[in-house]
């Protein structure tokens, strides 16, 4: 179970804070950065583009918090995310996004990201969000507290687990779903049986809430992996 809002490890400068920004658009790291100048605690260190260059730009600069979006091509922020947890263990990760879907909450909030903040939030919000994960603390954005407060509340009752984040063989099948495979192609590029293949759909559309493929469709493409 995670513990919204649970102590981490104390950073070295408790009164100041190093910055590394990632988004692939330019013009939004930019607006960042300007706001950024009414935080004389904060300092940016440097800015990537992309998920890969992130994490060899935090192997190198070790900054106190990463502002990560998740949606960019190649490496997206939620594995960025993950593997900076490994590189740098005291780098703390803002994910930004335009999306609140509750898969994507649930799997960075399990994987200990510092905080989740979408990208709707005014400039009091963001500087909030920073100096609460500055502080050691993590934040979550207004509009998903209730939904990270039900998903602890609910977290030990039967079934709930199907809500975690999709394994890897279900994003496996989810990307060959949208190259339009049937259930039975898949099951033979898979090497599994179709009633296998079924269940693992059934599985893919209750954790992400999905009615159809379109949705499915939808929550691909937020995630960056339409083609």
């Amino acid at each position: 179970m995670v513990a919204y809002g649970a102590p981490l490890p104390p950073m070295t400068m408790p009164n100041s804070f190093s910055l590394v920004l990632v988004d692939d658009q330019s013009i939004f790291l930019d607006g960042i950065e300007s706001l950024l100048e009414r935080m004389p605690e904060a300092k940016v260190l440097g800015r990537a583009n992309n998920g890969a260059d992130a994490v060899s730009l935090v192997r190198e600069l070790r900054p106190d918090i990463v502002l990560m979006d998740i949606n960019m091509p190649g490496t997206d922020g939620i594995e960025a995310s993950k593997q900076i947890r490994k590189t740098s263990p005291d780098t703390r990760v803002i994910v930004l996004s335009m999306y609140g879907h509750r898969e994507f909450v649930l799997e960075l909030l399990g994987s200990g990201v510092g905080g989740y903040l979408l990208k709707t939030a005014g400039k009091d919000e963001l500087m909030e969000a920073l100096r609460t994960v500055a502080e050691g603390k993590q934040y979550i954005a207004r509009e998903l507290r209730a939904l990270a407060a039900s998903a602890d509340r609910n977290a030990d009752r039967e079934g709930e687990t199907k809500y975690g984040p999709l394994t890897k063989r279900e994003v496996e099948i989810v990307k060959l779903i949208l190259q339009e495979l049937t259930t039975q192609e898949i099951a033979t590029v898979l090497d599994l049986s179709v009633p296998t293949v079924e269940t693992h759909r059934r599985n893919i559309f209750h954790k992400l809430d999905c009615r159809n493929i379109a949705g499915l469709v939808k929550y691909a493409m937020e995630r960056g992996w339409g083609a």
